[in-house]
């Protein structure tokens, strides 16, 4: 009987370890994914692995639709391998590509951080391999590591200002700049107004 504990005891050791080093790798492997996207290649790499345990591997074929446009958003999707194109459709029913994006690019950021619709749909061009992290992965991460969860929820509120301001830039320099502030302003006014819900 002592023999059969010793080797269950051994078996379950072998088990934990060979699952530990698994784990470790798609970990690496993750984190070095993580660590080329721009928005967060300046993250410590504690709080990179914090982020690669709260994110989810999908595998999309070629010509499938990841979301539709109004769809109800619950997060944002980082390309591994692949590329992606946003489509929107007009009042006549057309459909136009807004922009194409490929490998260690993020889209869907916003709906991280509210009740938000999707403003376009996502289709895969190629295969392509995607990371998705979702406000309920948000707030396991906000729970399971605050700090880390700050860290990331601040590198994404620092894109999501830069690209405000790149998109008032483009805007002055299409109108004005006092349309291109007047506009801004009162979307942010209407945001209030409408009150969108966060987390």
């Amino acid at each position: 009987m002592a023999a059969f504990n010793i080797l269950v005891s051994s078996l379950r050791t072998g088990y934990r370890r060979a699952f530990r080093q698994e784990e470790d790798a798609r970990s690496r492997e993750v984190v070095s994914v993580l660590k080329q996207v721009p928005v967060f290649a300046n993250l410590s790499r504690r709080v990179l692995r914090e982020l690669a345990e709260a994110v989810h591997n999908r595998t999309y074929r070629r010509d499938e639709i990841l979301y539709y446009e109004g769809d109800p958003g619950l997060g944002l999707y980082i390309i591994r391998r692949g590329c992606v194109r946003l489509l929107t459709e007009d009042e006549d029913g057309s459909v136009h590509e807004l922009r194409q994006l490929g490998e260690s690019e993020i889209f869907g950021e916003l709906s991280l951080f509210g009740d938000l619709r999707r403003n376009a749909t996502a289709q895969a061009l190629t295969e392509t391999h995607v990371l998705g992290f979702f406000r309920p992965d948000l707030h396991a991460l906000t729970k399971r590591d605050p700090q880390a969860a700050a860290a990331v929820t601040a590198a994404l509120a620092q894109y999501l200002a830069a690209r405000q301001v790149e998109l008032m830039r483009l805007m002055a320099a299409r109108e004005n700049k006092i349309a291109a502030a007047t506009l801004v302003h009162g979307a942010i006014v209407r945001s209030d107004i409408i009150g969108i819900p966060l987390f």
